[in-house]
């Protein structure tokens, strides 16, 4: 089996997690070039799952085929109640507090002009609700629906990068939210997550990235321009710092080191 990873990502950090906590040999190659993988990464996108000449996109499509091939320690709940709740936050992972995240990290690792102004006080604004929802969710729980679950390894990455970037909360606001944090972190997969991930950022230099030209995606493209960004990301796009999956400037066709 193999994972196409990168430590920057937050797609596959949770798949990695995944993978560890379910105990599944495989093999990583943190490269996504698509000159050297071109089969695997058309949409020059991660991450990507090869296992027995079958690849798989999207990292809820990998973790529910991972669930179903290797239902030991299963990532997805049996009771339909909590299925609902732990796909509904997996999701929100995935798609809202993602683009809150990755829409601020993106100004600390690529070389573009600096982020418009008002973009971290709407990151905040947005991400104490998340905060506050949680803490209420937790109450009387050590994870997102008791045991331990998919929500919880796609909420890791997410929410620990926020308290990185000071976009967060504090554990004086949220302490049930906080003390989830450093449960996660203390499991050996969160451990090892949070490893790889402050070796990638002490590394950034050397990485195969293209830092000039940022691929920003559906949902962190929406928050965005939903915020008042709309100007400031026309610059971007006049100036040629923007990757785009689909159409004539897809990644696959013209950048080799798109994340």
């Amino acid at each position: 089996m193999l994972l196409c990873y990168s430590a920057l990502s937050p797609f596959c950090r949770k798949v990695r997690m995944v993978l560890d906590w379910k105990g599944i040999d495989h093999e990583v190659f943190d490269s996504c070039d698509i000159a050297k993988y071109p089969a695997y990464n058309p949409r020059a996108e991660i991450p990507i799952l090869v296992d027995d000449g079958l690849t798989i996109v999207n990292s809820a499509d990998i973790l529910l085929y991972l669930d179903r091939k290797y239902p030991k320690l299963a990532i997805y709940p049996s009771d339909p109640a909590a299925y609902a709740t732990v796909r509904r936050w997996e999701r929100d992972a995935d798609t809202a507090i993602d683009a809150i995240v990755t829409d601020v990290a993106i100004y600390k690792w690529a070389d573009i002009p600096p982020p418009p102004p008002g973009l971290i006080d709407a990151a905040k604004r947005d991400l104490i609700r998340v905060y506050s929802e949680l803490e209420t969710l937790l109450d009387g729980r050590d994870y997102v629906v008791g045991a331990l679950s998919v929500a919880d390894f796609a909420l890791f990455p997410q929410l620990g990068s926020a308290q990185l970037l000071r976009i967060g909360s504090t554990p004086e606001q949220h302490p049930r939210v906080f003390a989830w944090l450093a449960r996660m972190g203390a499991t050996p997969e969160g451990g090892r997550d949070t490893a790889l991930k402050l070796e990638w950022w002490a590394k950034r230099e050397e990485q195969d990235l293209d830092t000039k030209r940022i691929n920003w995606g559906t949902y962190r493209l929406e928050w965005f321009l939903a915020n008042g960004f709309l100007d400031h990301f026309a610059e971007e796009v006049k100036g040629n710092r923007v990757l785009w999956s689909v159409g004539p400037q897809a990644n696959a066709n013209n950048s080799p080191l798109a994340p």
